[in-house]
């Protein structure tokens, strides 16, 4: 599953996220989360080697996550 394919199966079930495929690099999904609610200041980071990371946010008004993987 590439990363389009991951935003459209998310956006079926979170529809704000839609425009989210069109973020060229991990700044601009930053700047269209903080646009659509998400607070970056309260993400979490798990750092799983020296290359990938996992970047995770509260949805807001849910009880989900969001998990972003960055390499």
């Amino acid at each position: 599953m590439n990363f389009k394919q991951s935003v459209q199966q998310a956006c079926q079930r979170l529809t704000h996220l839609d425009g989210l495929g069109d973020c060229a690099n991990l700044d601009n999904a930053f700047r269209f989360l903080e646009n659509v609610g998400y607070k970056i200041a309260n993400m979490d980071l798990l750092t799983l080697d020296e290359f990938t990371l996992d970047i995770i946010f509260a949805v807001p008004d849910s009880e989900q996550y969001l998990v972003i993987g960055a390499s």
